[in-house]
């Protein structure tokens, strides 16, 4: 299979030795742009907001989740991250992924699935009897809430493919191998989420599948406008449209809300929410197996 442009826009060494040690290093330097932004984000947005007039801050928060501040936090890592690529590396943040061509079709594909994904898990959920429906308001404020927290959640969930998919995974990949770079995508995925609360195992494991997921569909699209939007969809529809646990967090308005059933939390998630299911395992193990038979015929093909 041919090279994806976001492997070739980054700039190999020639020494093996530095290679690997830049390979090495970029896993830190992910977290020190997620830990130093987030800080330097959440002190610069939360001093704002608080400063606003009294009357603007209420219109805000009984217009949109409150959650959407916290969100907003992930555009500083994602600045750090570009300011790096441009500054250090020397390359265009371009060849992160954002590439222009069929952009807007590859973020309403990637809606689409990130929807369709988390629709089936809180499906299977509902089917089983792992979650009940206990409540259903469409009223114009919830709707419009929702509709207001949907570019937030791209912020967040673009963010994190940004510096694990569009970042890391090639600039392992490229120094290393690219099966390295999948799996360190991944697992560090989940392990920068061991601190959200009602983590377990399954969690953690589910989270690990998402990065491989996210991986395999950036080889296949060649950009992370796609995965960005499955990634947002997924946590949005999750959270601020059935009013589910996101990763542990809660939202605060959703037209519709579930209750864990009596069942072990393996089916329901507990206060994970679907992420802490098995159902999320079956669901993204189906499309991930679909991705990787994808990108063998692909393989196959140019053979």
């Amino acid at each position: 299979m041919k090279e994806i442009r976001m492997m070739t826009a980054v700039k190999p060494f020639k020494n093996k030795i530095l290679a690997w040690l830049y390979a090495f290093a970029a896993i830190f330097l992910l977290v020190l742009f997620i830990k130093f932004g987030s800080y330097i984000g959440g002190l610069f947005l939360w001093s704002s907001v608080m400063a606003l007039p009294s009357d603007v801050l209420q219109f805000l928060m009984f217009t949109i989740d409150p959650l959407f501040v916290d969100l907003l936090v992930f555009l500083f890592p994602a600045t750090l991250v570009c300011l790096w690529v441009w500054a250090v590396e020397r390359r265009s943040p371009r060849g992160l992924g954002f590439f222009k061509d069929k952009a807007w079709l590859e973020v309403l594909k990637g809606w689409l699935i990130g929807f369709v994904m988390m629709g089936a898990v809180v499906g299977l959920q509902v089917v089983t009897g792992s979650i009940q429906l206990s409540q259903v308001d469409f009223s114009w404020e919830n709707m419009f809430s929702f509709l207001l927290i949907m570019p937030f959640w791209f912020i967040q969930s673009g963010t994190e493919e940004l510096l694990t998919r569009g970042w890391l995974f090639p600039v392992v990949s490229k120094h290393t191998r690219i099966w390295i770079g999948t799996a360190v995508s991944s697992l560090l995925f989940a392990i920068l989420h061991l601190q959200n609360p009602s983590i377990n195992w399954i969690s953690l494991l589910n989270i690990a599948l998402f990065g491989l997921l996210a991986c395999l569909y950036v080889l296949k699209t060649d950009n992370i406008w796609g995965i960005s939007a499955i990634h947002a969809a997924w946590n949005c529809f999750q959270g601020s449209f059935f009013g589910l646990s996101v990763s542990g967090l809660s939202t605060s308005y959703a037209p519709m809300r579930f209750e864990n059933g009596k069942v072990p939390e393996f089916m329901s998630g507990g206060g994970f929410g679907p992420e802490g299911s098995l159902f999320s395992s079956l669901v993204m193990g189906v499309y991930i197996l679909y991705l990787a038979w994808n990108l063998y015929q692909k393989k196959q093909s140019q053979a």
